[in-house]
């Protein structure tokens, strides 16, 4: 009934004496001398208030803290089904989980630990907290721990005394120095077999519960869901980057000047994007995009692609239709998303409008097309040419800060001369 109330009043935080669970604010509805309610709208029906002072009068501390723990748990657990769509790679979106689940359970460290069929043993595969970068290493046996004993039964085990349990593998706090009093485990599955397992240790407050219990296997059930999720999605996603590989190679093959550019915008491009940190989606088809951004040149013929000699203007006119040429044909790709022919199209645009085919200006370009547009001109400088030896990278780089934030994006500019300076 409470929980009910709470969602259609919109209450967001309650305070006890001097003691607040959730969130204060100014909209405040006061039930009694030690209590207070808070909410994101001002409530003024009568009837509402006073059903609100019955149902929390003389409520106490532990009740509170009960309802609006909760209330936190399932923010973090969507905040984390969130993280999960929004990404692709799967070692990032488990360091992230990591973390959560700590909070979630006020535990001091976590752990992802995957089975070694070779070895048959438990390694350790993500850590959070606790001896976290010290215990990596360290082979975790099947028939002698807790990890193990809930890999073999492949349901959850709750330790709130490890100095009671036959099964606590000692070396891994001997290794690290650390004293593990109590943790919870629960098997993560890949197609129904057990492949690893989840690990809380040390909850700072009290012991672990049903509650929490259940949490585990929420996560366990994301994170499995996400590894099936991951492993289609990677040998999909390998094909079609194989295919895309082999179309931009071709092209660059046609430009006898070129030849692996398309690859090293890509591979630039990309490692700019993580720098500015940018999800995995995004960088995913940054990826793409870098490696189709000179597709249009197709449609360009080979006497004026290969002229050894000064371009006539419309000659160049020419040439500088290949990012309509390259966003037309991306476009029409259903499977492809809408950001990749923008870095065909916009490759060659600057901020001040100087730039190519339509003389678009700063906010106007997208994200795509300003990392693009640094990247494509870093690597044609620095790369040697049947008409041009490479120019230094230092070089190229002053060249490029000069003309920020006039042409280029000053961040982006930044980033490439980390990456490449590292």
């Amino acid at each position: 009934m409470i929980n009910c109330l709470m969602k259609e009043m919109k209450i967001v935080g309650l305070q006890i004496k001097q003691e607040v669970y959730g969130e204060k604010n100014e909209k405040a509805i006061t039930i009694d001398d030690n209590i207070k309610i808070y909410t994101e709208i001002e409530i003024k029906d009568l009837e509402k208030i006073l059903t609100l002072k019955n149902m929390f009068y003389n409520i106490s501390q532990d009740k509170a803290e009960e309802i609006f723990s909760t209330k936190c748990h399932n923010k973090n657990i969507l905040e984390s089904v969130n993280l999960i769509t929004e990404n692709f790679k799967l070692e990032s979106i488990l360091k992230s989980i990591e973390e959560t689940i700590r909070n979630l359970l006020n535990s001091d460290g976590a752990a992802i630990l995957l089975y070694n069929e070779e070895k048959d043993v438990l390694n350790f595969y993500v850590t959070s907290g606790g001896a976290s970068g010290k215990i990596e290493t360290i082979d975790v046996p099947i028939d002698d721990s807790i990890a193990g004993e809930c890999f073999l039964k492949k349901e959850t085990i709750i330790i709130n005394d490890t100095t009671k349990s036959k099964k606590h593998f000692k070396k891994t706090d001997e290794k690290s120095k650390y004293h593990t009093r109590n943790l919870i485990a629960t098997p993560l599955f890949f197609e129904n077999e057990v492949i690893g397992v989840l690990e809380a240790v040390n909850k700072k407050k009290g012991k672990y519960t049903d509650q929490d219990k259940e949490i585990m296997e929420i996560f366990s059930s994301l994170i499995s869901n996400k590894l099936k999720n991951s492993k289609v999605y990677d040998d999909l996603s390998s094909t079609i980057k194989g295919l895309i590989q082999a179309v931009a190679t071709a092209i660059d093959l046609r430009d006898n000047y070129t030849h692996t550019h398309s690859k090293n915008v890509s591979v630039l491009a990309v490692e700019i994007a993580k720098k500015l940190g940018y999800n995995d989606s995004f960088i995913e088809e940054l990826e793409i995009a870098g490696l189709l951004h000179d597709v249009g040149k197709i449609g360009i013929p080979d006497n004026i692609l290969n002229k050894p000699s000064k371009l006539t203007d419309e000659e160049y006119e020419i040439i500088k239709s290949h990012t309509i040429i390259g966003a037309n044909l991306l476009s029409d790709i259903d499977f492809l998303s809408k950001n990749i022919p923008l870095g065909a199209l916009e490759h060659h645009e600057k901020n001040d409008g100087s730039g190519y085919p339509t003389g678009k200006k700063g906010n106007e370009i997208s994200l795509f097309g300003k990392i693009l547009a640094v990247v494509d001109i870093y690597d044609a400088l620095t790369a040697k040419r049947i008409y041009k030896e490479p120019w230094p990278k230092e070089k190229v780089l002053k060249i490029l800060e000069k003309d920020c934030p006039k042409k280029f994006d000053c961040e982006i500019v930044e980033a490439l001369k980390e990456t490449v300076m590292a």
